[in-house]
């Protein structure tokens, strides 16, 4: 008969119980740090996005305006009086915009006239931004 040899039974005390060390703990907050500034910069990112689209729309919509404003006098009264090149100053949405609109006889054929609307403003860090619309006018 052979004998078996019984091995006896592990025991397990507080010191091997499966657990997260201090370190592994601390590796796993400094990569979801990384990963929130990550977030947070994609965050700031958008805003200044949006930030500058609104001002190019509120752009638009300013030389837009002026551009119907134009249409509406007609060929026959729309001159520099009526409409000075002179820079005008609009506001919208906290943002100063600067309007300048010129009337040209120059256009390419006759009884016509070129209009030019440009408004500029300025963002943030003085970063200059213009919009020009233009369109001609025919009698």
């Amino acid at each position: 008969m052979k004998l078996q040899k019984i091995e006896p039974r592990q025991i397990f005390t507080p010191q091997s119980q499966c657990g997260f060390t201090l370190i592994e703990l601390l590796i796993a907050m400094v990569i979801l740090s990384i990963g929130m500034l990550g977030t947070a910069s994609l965050t700031t990112g958008i805003i200044r996005g949006n930030f500058f689209s609104k001002n190019i729309t509120s752009a638009t919509a300013i030389a837009q305006t002026q551009l119907e404003a134009v249409q509406r006098e007609g060929y026959v009264t729309t001159t520099t009086t009526n409409f000075p090149s002179s820079a005008q100053t609009v506001g919208m949405g906290g943002v100063n915009f600067s309007r300048t609109t010129t009337i040209a006889n120059d256009s390419p054929a006759a009884n016509m006239k070129t209009i030019t609307v440009a408004v500029s403003w300025n963002e943030a860090g003085n970063a200059a931004r213009s919009v020009n619309l233009q369109t001609i006018l025919a009698q």
